[in-house]
C-alpha cells in the first residue's frame, strides 16, 4: 500500500472513530479559555463585590464562611483578582468517608465554595463544585468535567489522553494529505471563489485545518501532558532535571499554638514581596503546612502562579521555596504545558488562539464527516 493510501486510510478512520470525542473535547476546550470571566458574566450576584472599602483580614474572611459549613474543612482561600472581585474559599470534604489526606489526588474530595464581598463581609453565595449541572451556577464546572474527562472520571480522563495521542496522528497525517503534489500551494492555502458547496466544504476541510494544525499540534500535545505526566516526564529527565514537589512536606508539631493567616502571608512576603498572591493553601491537620501561591511578573501561568512558599504552621520557619525563575530547563519545560494548553502563556492573544483553534477542531469534525459521507453515497448509488 502506497504511503498517501494509508495515511488517507489512517486520517479517516480515526477521525470518524473520535470524532464525536474530538469534537465535544474542543468546543468545550474553547468555552473553558475564558472560565472565570464566563463565570462571573453569568454568576455575578455571587462574584461581584458591591460594596467599597477596605477590605476584612483574610482571618477574619475564613471565620466568616467557616459559620456557612461548620462541618467541612476549609483547604483554599482565593483573594479577590480585580477591584470587584470576591474571596472563595474552598472546602473539601473526603468521597465515600475516607480520612483526609493531603497526599491524594483533588478527586478524592467534594468540594465546596463559599463567595464573600471583601469590605462588607457578606456571604454572597455558595456552591458545590462537585455536581453538575447546565445551570448558570454549575454549567462552567461542566464544560470542565467533559473536557478533562467526559464526566466519567479515569476512564474518561484516559478516553481523552487517548484521543489526544490519537488526534495528534490525525493532525500530522492531514497536514501531509494537505501537501500540494504539484507546488501550487497558492490554491491549497485558499478556498476557491464561486465554489459550489461540495468543493466549498472540501476548501474549508482544509485550509482550516492547515491553518489552525500548529495550535492543534501544540494544544493536543499538553492536553497528552496534563492527561499522562508520569509517562511524559522520565523522557524530559533524560535531558534535564526535574525536582518532583514532595506531598510529604510537613510542619514539625510543638503545641497547639499556630500562626494565623496573615503571619503566614508576611513571611511568604518576605521571599516574594513584589509578587500577586494568588491563593492561600490551609493546612487541614496538625502536620500540614500553608502553602502560600504567589505570582511574579513575567511568569507564564497567569492564572495561577508557581511561585510557592511552603511554611511550618507553628514556628512560621519556612520549610521549602519554588521559584520559577530559578528552575532547570526540564521544570521549565513542565511549567509551560498547561499555560501553552490553555494559551494564557501569550495573554489574551494566546487565548483567542486556543479558542479558534478548538472551533476549527470542530468544524474539521463536521467538514470531514461531509466530505465522507459524500463519497460513501456515491460509491453506494454508482451502477
Amino acid at each position: 500500500m502506497k504511503t498517501r493510501k494509508l495515511f488517507v486510510k489512517i486520517h479517516l478512520y480515526l477521525s470518524l472513530f473520535l470524532g464525536i470525542i474530538i469534537g465535544l473535547v474542543g468546543i468545550t476546550g474553547s468555552i473553558i479559555v475564558f472560565d472565570e470571566a464566563l463565570d462571573k458574566i453569568i454568576n455575578p450576584d455571587i462574584l461581584v463585590a458591591s460594596s467599597k472599602g477596605e477590605h476584612k483580614s483574610v482571618s477574619q474572611i475564613l471565620e466568616i464562611a467557616k459559620k456557612v459549613y461548620p462541618e467541612k474543612t476549609p483547604a483554599i482561600i482565593h483573594p479577590p483578582k480585580d477591584d470587584n472581585g470576591v474571596f472563595i474559599v474552598w472546602f473539601k470534604v473526603p468521597k465515600d468517608g475516607s480520612e483526609i489526606d493531603k497526599a491524594k489526588c483533588c478527586s478524592s474530595f467534594n468540594w465546596y465554595q463559599v463567595m464573600i464581598d471583601p469590605a462588607s463581609g457578606k456571604v454572597l453565595g455558595k456552591r458545590n463544585q462537585s455536581e453538575y449541572g447546565f445551570d448558570r451556577r454549575h454549567v462552567i464546572k461542566t464544560m470542565h468535567g467533559i473536557h478533562s474527562y467526559l464526566l466519567m472520571g479515569s476512564t474518561g480522563r484516559n478516553i481523552v489522553g487517548i484521543a489526544g495521542i490519537l488526534w495528534l496522528i490525525i493532525t500530522i497525517t492531514g497536514i501531509y494529505l494537505w501537501w500540494p503534489k504539484n507546488g501550487k500551494f497558492k490554491m491549497a492555502l485558499s478556498i476557491k471563489k464561486d465554489a459550489n458547496p461540495i468543493r466549498f466544504n472540501f476548501d474549508l476541510h482544509r485550509v482550516s485545518g492547515l491553518y489552525s494544525a500548529v495550535i492543534i499540534l501544540v494544544v493536543a500535545f499538553t492536553g497528552v501532558y496534563i492527561v499522562y505526566p508520569q509517562y511524559i516526564k522520565p523522557a524530559v529527565k533524560i535531558f534535564s532535571p526535574i525536582e518532583e514537589t514532595s506531598k510529604n512536606i510537613t510542619s514539625r508539631i510543638a503545641d497547639n499554638n499556630t500562626i494565623s493567616i496573615e503571619k503566614a502571608l508576611f513571611v511568604a512576603n518576605t521571599v516574594f514581596p513584589k509578587a500577586e498572591l494568588m491563593a492561600i493553601g490551609l493546612p487541614i491537620d496538625k502536620k500540614d503546612t500553608y502553602r502560600i501561591y504567589k505570582r511574579q511578573k513575567g511568569e507564564v501561568r497567569k492564572s495561577k502562579g508557581k511561585s510557592v512558599v511552603w511554611i511550618d504552621q507553628y514556628s512560621a520557619d519556612i520549610i521549602k521555596i519554588k521559584d520559577p525563575n530559578n528552575m532547570s530547563a526540564g521544570e521549565t519545560f513542565v511549567n509551560w504545558q498547561f499555560p501553552l494548553h490553555t494559551g494564557e502563556a501569550f495573554g489574551i492573544f494566546g487565548r483567542l488562539l486556543v479558542f479558534f483553534s478548538g472551533i476549527a477542531t470542530a468544524a474539521l469534525v463536521v467538514t470531514g464527516t461531509i466530505i465522507w459521507y459524500r463519497k460513501k453515497r456515491v460509491k453506494y448509488l454508482k451502477p
